[in-house]
């Protein structure tokens, strides 16, 4: 039942570290207004993003989903608190962190389902 990859580890690493760093980055930086095509647009973008990055983590480290999945929940705690005491126009928000780990659910549980269905076709 265990989930092989599909991108090469070092590629992986990589562009998991590169893509830390530009979340990070586009998370303190002042932005003008944004244009919301919906309410919980905000939301839905932490989301995709956080799910984006445990699949990318996984995919480098694909024994250490737990521990990864662990320090981003971590890294979407230390975002908001950086957010909340660290800039001037940004607030540090709880319900962040809530659509962070929502994404992280959603990609352990993509990442559990293509075991099972690796696991299938062998």
């Amino acid at each position: 039942m265990k989930a092989t990859p599909i991108l090469p580890p070092r590629l992986s690493r990589a562009t998991f570290i590169v893509a830390l760093i530009v979340i990070f980055t586009m998370a303190m930086i002042p932005l003008p207004e944004a244009f919301n095509a919906f309410s919980f647009q905000d939301k839905l973008e932490h989301c995709a993003a956080f799910l984006m990055l445990i699949l990318l983590g996984w995919s480098g480290w694909p024994s250490r989903l737990w521990s990864i999945a662990i320090g981003l929940l971590l890294y979407g705690v230390l975002i908001e608190l950086a957010q909340h005491f660290f800039t001037l126009n940004r607030v540090g928000d709880p319900w962040d962190v809530v659509a962070d780990t929502s994404g992280l659910v959603i990609g352990a549980g993509l990442i559990r389902l293509r075991g099972h269905r690796d696991t299938s076709m062998a």
